[in-house]
């Protein structure tokens, strides 16, 4: 029973006995009313007494003091039309109207824990939402629960919205990819070896038995051979390019260096699913296998138009538009714009795990692109001083 029910019921005069003993049961605080309350059956007043409640002796006693006509009968009680028939010995004190209203020497006023034996329940059972008139104390407080129910939902709809929000959020992190872009010179955002098409490798004709491609002719007579690690959405890579790319060229011209660059595929995963690492390393690859003088000035165009990493890279067409201004054959850079060089991405894929996986080119956070190893030796210098590389190749040819 609700308690609005309880006090709509001690509130009217008419209240079923049943209902009587409900609310004496269930409500404690509302005895008093209950024991003041025409319609409450003799066993009901007895079992209210033996509680030793002191407001509920005082009701009683004003009961037991009341004029006929008052509306409670006086001993012996004369049973209310709708109660039932005496209650079981075993849920009774002694008759109501064979002992004084005295406390009962067990009885302790009230504990929670020492409350008389369950009140007499009649047969009938009471049946919610019985239509009482509202009374003063239930209009007060009518309405509280609900409201506070409302703001306990409209919290919980709330807090419940904000943790999805923040799912979703990691969730399209997760799906981007852990660790940062490539920003640094050693160690960048390095992802697993490309999955290759489960086709051989085919390696370019002039590709070295390391996975590196010659720069023009490859003077095996030249006393020193510079190789460069790079990945085409590489960032640093392109600065890289900007301050050396040219001082390579003149020394490689000059007879000084052999120049060897290592197309690989560390970065697919900032493009957007084009896998754009691999197919411009793979466009590199198609080139120096077919027009190998125009390779380095191809590398050179890669570089220079680098897309930004998180997008989805250069098409096909336009890393085409790019080999034709590095002077690249027309029928080369047709093959390029029709998808050509997926024939040497099982080749990427190989030489991208190679590098991976060698310690020797690992620095203090492990492989990075661009990476410099001159003479078979990875070089730490500061490349970002157009003459360190140069001075470092020179000193060691001498």
């Amino acid at each position: 029973m609700l308690r609005d029910e309880a006090l709509r019921a001690v509130q009217d005069p008419t209240a079923p006995p049943t209902v009587l003993a409900q609310v004496a049961g269930e409500f404690p605080d509302l005895r008093p009313q209950v024991a003041a309350h025409p319609g409450a059956y003799p066993g009901l007043l007895s079992w209210l007494a033996a509680g030793g409640d002191p407001a509920v002796d005082a009701a009683l006693a004003a009961r037991r003091a009341a004029p006929a006509g008052y509306g409670a009968p006086t001993p012996p009680y004369t049973p209310h039309p709708y109660a039932p028939g005496p209650a079981s010995p075993a849920h009774l004190a002694p008759a109501y109207a064979a002992q004084p209203y005295a406390q009962q020497p067990y009885a302790p006023g009230g504990h929670a824990a020492h409350h008389p034996q369950p009140y007499p329940t009649p047969d009938a059972t009471y049946a919610p939402g019985a239509g009482y008139a509202v009374g003063p104390q239930v209009a007060a407080v009518q309405g509280r629960p609900t409201a506070q129910r409302r703001a306990r939902v409209t919290l919980v709809s709330v807090l419940a919205g904000l943790v999805l929000l923040l799912l979703v959020g990691v969730a399209a992190f997760l799906a981007v990819g852990s660790g940062a872009p490539s920003a640094e010179p050693v160690g960048q955002g390095v992802a697993g070896a490309p999955e290759g098409s489960g086709q051989d490798a085919v390696a370019p004709g002039t590709a070295t038995p390391e996975h590196g491609l010659l720069a023009g002719a490859g003077d095996e007579s030249a006393p020193v051979t510079v190789e460069v690690y790079v990945d085409y959405m590489c960032p640093v890579c392109g600065r890289f390019e900007a301050v050396n790319g040219e001082s390579l060229t003149k020394l490689r011209e000059a007879g000084s260096v052999r120049v060897v660059f290592h197309p690989i595929a560390i970065l697919d995963r900032y493009s957007q699913g084009t896998a754009y690492s691999t197919r411009a390393a793979s466009s590199a690859a198609l080139v120096a296998d077919r027009a190998p003088d125009t390779f380095q000035a191809f590398h050179a165009g890669l570089l220079a138009h680098q897309p930004q990493e998180g997008t989805a890279g250069l098409s096909d067409a336009q890393i085409a538009d790019v080999a034709r201004a590095a002077g690249v054959p027309a029928d080369v850079v047709a093959e390029l714009a029709d998808g050509g060089a997926a024939e040497f991405a099982p080749w990427v894929a190989e030489a991208t795990q190679a590098a991976t996986s060698d310690p020797a080119l690992a620095g203090p956070q492990g492989f990075g692109t661009p990476t410099i190893v001159i003479d078979g030796e990875r070089w730490a210098g500061d490349w970002s001083d157009a003459q360190a590389l140069a001075q470092a190749i020179e000193g060691t040819s001498v």
